[in-house]
């Protein structure tokens, strides 16, 4: 048994409370004093995202005893199979079918951008299962092992995973986040989407709505736009990206007005209604914005709500954030 020492600190999670006292026991030998601790693990990481998997390293490579769990069949979460890559795939195959078409050393290219969503994510399914198998290769190589189902807190130190009782020094919560909905929007009509469904589009809408300003938001807005949609990206606060300094803000405003977006300051929305046509954002100043479809791009909520936080003296705030 190694020593125990202080755990590190861990990046982009939140931690339990510690209390070693009643689970740890002093032994001597050759002179030198050992804590050997009844726990399972030293720490447990819930999550495989990118913030489970900075914690989950940056532990077992200070000595711990790790373990990560996943509720999910394949690991890497949210930002490996609907946020990040996926995005980041889709912009990039946007980019270069734009490079084409505007480049004027190719003027006699016919290279059309209305294509289909499946046409531009042809690739994206390859680049997850590289990224995949990439990630699992770091758990392998530190000899981390991947505990399968859905965590559970029974108290500060214990989760319960599948009817599995683990127990650990530290427990990390990397859980990650989801879009926020509101109660009041449909998202199961077919016209309203958020950044996880907007994934499925079967092909290039003509129009549409962006409600939301923030780097999702101005991402698939600036995305949109190269494929030659109608854009209105609809902001509730005065500008882009308040947490970035004025000057690069309006830059990037001057830049997507420039490309063709309309956008739109300080407008909250009323409601939104949906038919077989398209999507029509009522705002509270009066005005409406009609689109083939909309994509509800206004906060994100903490995957929180399940993991039994009352037990472990945890209290997350009305969007599921620690």
């Amino acid at each position: 048994m190694l020593p125990h020492s202080a755990v590190s600190r861990l990046p982009a999670a939140r931690v339990t409370t510690r209390c070693v006292a009643s689970v740890s026991t002093r032994v001597s030998t050759d002179g030198k004093e050992w804590i050997v601790t009844a726990f399972d693990y030293d720490v447990v990481v819930i999550g495989t995202g990118p913030g489970g998997e900075g914690a989950a390293m940056q532990a077992v490579k200070s000595g711990k005893r790790v373990a990560v769990v996943e509720r999910f069949k394949a690991i890497g979460g949210n930002c490996t199979h609907l946020g990040t890559i996926p995005s980041k795939t889709l912009r990039y195959a946007i980019n270069q079918v734009t490079h084409v078409v505007n480049n004027p050393l190719f003027p006699s290219v016919n290279v059309s951008t209305r294509h289909s969503f499946p046409d531009l994510l042809t690739r994206m399914d390859e680049v997850i299962s590289k990224q995949v198998a990439m990630r699992r290769g770091f758990y392998d190589r530190n000899r981390i092992p991947i505990i399968r189902g859905h965590a559970e807190f029974v108290d500060a130190h214990t989760i319960e995973v599948e009817r599995q009782r683990i127990s650990a020094e530290y427990i990390v919560i990397a859980t990650g986040s989801h879009p926020y909905r509101p109660d009041d929007v449909d998202f199961t009509h077919a016209r309203i989407l958020d950044s996880d469904t907007i994934l499925g589009l079967r092909e290039t809408p003509k129009s549409i709505v962006v409600y939301g300003a923030g780097v999702i938001g101005c991402e698939y807005a600036s995305m949109f736009r190269n494929l030659g949609c109608k854009v209105n990206l609809v902001n509730s606060r005065e500008r882009l990206l308040e947490f970035l300094d004025e000057e690069i803000t309006d830059a990037l405003s001057y830049h997507l007005r420039d490309r063709g977006c309309l956008l739109r300051h300080n407008e909250v929305y009323e409601n939104i209604t949906g038919d077989s046509d398209g999507v029509v954002l009522a705002l509270k100043s009066g005005k409406q914005v009609r689109g083939d479809v909309l994509l509800w791009a206004n906060g994100r909520s903490g995957n929180t709500d399940k993991l039994g936080l009352d037990k472990a003296g945890i209290t997350a705030n009305s969007r599921g954030h620690l």
